[in-house]
This record gives C-alpha cells, structure tokens and sequence, in this order.
C-alpha cells in the first residue's frame, strides 16, 4: 500500500481515539459501586434520623381534636390499609390501590371503630397526582362507609363545630354501616 493511504488511515484512527477520550472526559465511567454496608455487623453506623410525625399546622389541628372529643380516640398519620380492609378475592390489587396512603386524622369511637377520617389539606392538594392520590383515598373510604372530611388548611372548624360534625357522624354510623 502507498505510504500516503497509511498515513490517512493513521490520522482518521487518531481523530476516532480523540473523539472517544474528549467524549469519555465529558461523561467519566461511574466508579464500580461500592460494597453495601452490613447494618448488622455491629460496626456499621445506620443514616437515621428522627424527625416529626406531624406538621406545625397538624400539630394544632390535632391539639384542636383533642380538645373537641374527649369522648373519641383520635390517632394522626393512620394508613388506610389499617383502617379499610381489602377483599378476600384479588386482594394484591384493592391493597394496591391503598397501600402508601395515610389519612392525617382517625377518629374512632372508644371500642376502636373508625367513623370518620380528616384531612387537612394545603396547597399541595391541586397537583394533580395528589388529587388522584386523594380521590383513591376517598373512594375506599366511602366504600368502607367511613366518613371523610376534608378541611382546608385556611378554614379549620371550631372545636365546637368539630364535636356537631363528628356526634352527626357517629349518630348516623350505625345506619351506614353495610
């Protein structure tokens, strides 16, 4: 082969390896993933930290419920896989469609059965995967023939109009029960 072909062949092949290494600088090879820590080795710190179950705002609200229904148990960040059950038959799918979601407020008469679930809801409400999030969450618990009562977080009730609402409630349960 003539001399000038090599050459052309040489300097198309150096052009590739520089393109190959600028490209490689600009997206570096990740490093090989590390070994998992073994949480049960003794030595091993785990990353946890405490942090509030509540809001400021669920603080309140909840401080408020007390106050309103001493004669109620009133529990906070409830899922609602604990508190509606799913059917027997295709259960992984009912269970899916609750599961991960939790009510801000559970109010339950003193023997333990829920009537009615609140949320308090902000301005996150209007996102729409919240909003579908949302209507999962009220559709099972209107199946469930708990009531659902959502109060926006500018427009709380009074503890006095807290205790109508929830003896309104608990007064009709019975008839909703199916």
């Amino acid at each position: 082969m003539n001399i000038n072909i090599w050459l052309t062949l040489l300097g198309i092949l150096g052009v590739i390896i520089g393109l190959i290494a600028r490209i490689k600088s600009r997206h570096p090879i990740a490093p090989a993933p590390t070994e998992r820590p073994n949480p049960f080795d003794g030595n091993t710190p785990l990353p946890y930290a405490h942090r509030p179950i509540m809001t400021q705002t669920e603080l309140q609200v909840y401080d408020k419920l007390l106050q309103a229904l001493p004669d109620y148990m009133v529990f906070a960040q409830v899922q609602v896989s604990r508190v509606v059950e799913s059917p027997p038959e295709d259960n992984l799918y009912w269970f899916n469609f609750i599961n991960r979601l939790s009510y801000d407020f559970v109010v339950c008469r003193t023997d333990g059965t829920p009537i009615a679930a609140i949320e308090i809801d902000d301005d996150t409400h209007n996102i729409p995967e919240r909003q579908e999030t949302d209507t999962r969450k009220d559709l099972a618990t209107q199946a469930a023939g708990i009531s659902m009562l959502r109060w926006e977080v500018r427009d709380i009730p009074t503890k006095n109009q807290i205790r109508q609402s929830i003896e309104q409630i608990d007064a009709q349960f019975d008839h909703n029960v199916v």
